[in-house]
């Protein structure tokens, strides 16, 4: 029988109280996964005092429900990118992801959990022949704006992946992460410099500015602060009904046993991303996709697995990579996913400034969550940030 609690978070784990009664800081976040955390960092670099709460704990919802990739870029591919937003845009969402990629490294380091982070890279997989033009093309933009990536022919694709009419695209700066343990053990560093995390308290309704500030409430407590910032990505629009363009979407992942032998060297991207496969350090296989094949039924804030999406990645891992191991977790987490698709970053309109907001990933949040912190945090401290426009703004 497999468990239904995700990989990431299927160890010993001591929650933190929940808030009751009322406290105040200059800053309230609401949501404690990488965007929050990311954020409440910034502003205690900036002197502010911050109350992070969660509905449930650190590193529960998105954060610690996903495939546990740590990649570069948007959500589509950068060619797609370029076509999308226009080159100039695009370049600089890449470059800015590069950026935060080698920025968070350096706080895993400083914060013990750089050993959470395996950087092996990344393999986008064609997996026919119409794809296989599709990652040329991939290619052929990221050498075009001078960003790293070489083409992988099908001789030399990873053992179980090689075939006829396939090409990989490989991207030296990506890899995977353990999300839980880095993401709680940045917590846990922060409250050492006087952050206030709550955890169970779910927020009952929109941050309501009240006179020269702003007002958070839970069930059992508030907080008054200066500014609030509601850090959620699959569960955006319901603290910011502005947000109503990123929708809830719910994917699927499961993870065996410990193979016992190497089966991929790298994380893989396969079918224009559908399907994401990894080797955990302690190897097992940590598998997700198939989110069109669950239809509308994906549409969904509720993070119940699906039989048939988790009977087709079960016939993947077999048939796809020849791993036999029994499955020990199924789980789905919750996204959030924008028909654009372009995160959502800044103010909260009909709050003065005084509310802001960030998520809605399109499915790559991990760094991206890591670049909106940043334009976040800088409009809350100066009221003006220089990478304002790499995203929509929050009723776009």
């Amino acid at each position: 029988m497999s468990s239904q609690v995700p990989l990431w978070q299927d160890e010993p784990y001591r929650p933190r109280p929940s808030l009751e009664g009322e406290v105040r800081a200059d800053v309230c976040v609401v949501g404690a996964g990488v965007g929050g955390l990311a954020t409440a960092r910034r502003l205690l670099d900036a002197g502010l005092s911050v109350v992070l709460l969660d509905g449930h704990e650190v590193a529960s919802g998105a954060s610690g429900r996903n495939g546990g990739f740590f990649i570069a870029g948007a959500a589509p591919m950068y060619h797609d990118t370029r076509h999308l937003w226009g080159r100039e845009r695009a370049v600089a969402i890449h470059r800015a992801t590069l950026d935060a990629q080698r920025e968070m490294l350096e706080v895993a380091e400083a914060v013990g959990a750089r050993g959470h982070f395996r950087l092996d890279g990344m393999l986008r997989l064609a997996v026919d022949e119409a794809e296989a033009d599709d990652v040329r093309a991939h290619a052929a933009a990221l050498a075009e704006d001078g960003f790293p990536g070489h083409l992988v022919p099908a001789d030399d694709l990873p053992g179980p992946l090689a075939r006829p009419g396939r090409a990989g695209l490989f991207l030296p700066h990506d890899g995977s992460v353990h999300p839980v343990r880095w993401l709680r053990a940045l917590a846990g560093v922060l409250e050492a410099r006087g952050a206030r995390v709550f955890e169970r308290s779910p927020v009952t309704g929109p941050p309501v500015v009240d006179g020269d500030g702003v007002r958070v409430e839970t069930a059992a407590g508030v907080v008054r602060c200066g500014r609030a910032v509601v850090a959620m990505d699959g569960d955006l629009a319901a603290l910011v009904p502005s947000a109503a363009a990123v929708r809830p979407r719910r994917l699927n992942m499961l993870a065996t046993a410990p193979v016992g032998r190497t089966v991929l060297p790298c994380p893989v991207y396969a079918r224009h991303g559908h399907e994401y496969v990894h080797q955990t350090a302690d190897g097992r296989i940590a598998l997700g996709g198939f989110s069109d094949l669950d239809g509308d039924a994906s549409w969904t804030s509720q993070p119940e697995v699906s039989a048939p999406v988790q009977a087709r990645l079960d016939r993947w891992l077999l048939e796809e990579l020849q791993v036999r191991a029994p499955v020990t977790h199924r789980w789905a987490g919750v996204v959030g996913f924008a028909g654009d698709p372009v995160p959502r970053c800044g103010p909260v309109p009909g709050t003065d400034g005084r509310v802001l907001a960030l998520g809605g990933y399109n499915g790559t949040g991990h760094v991206q969550a890591w670049v909106a912190s940043r334009v976040v945090a800088d409009l809350v401290v100066s009221g003006r940030s220089t990478a304002a426009g790499l995203y929509e703004a929050v009723d776009a």
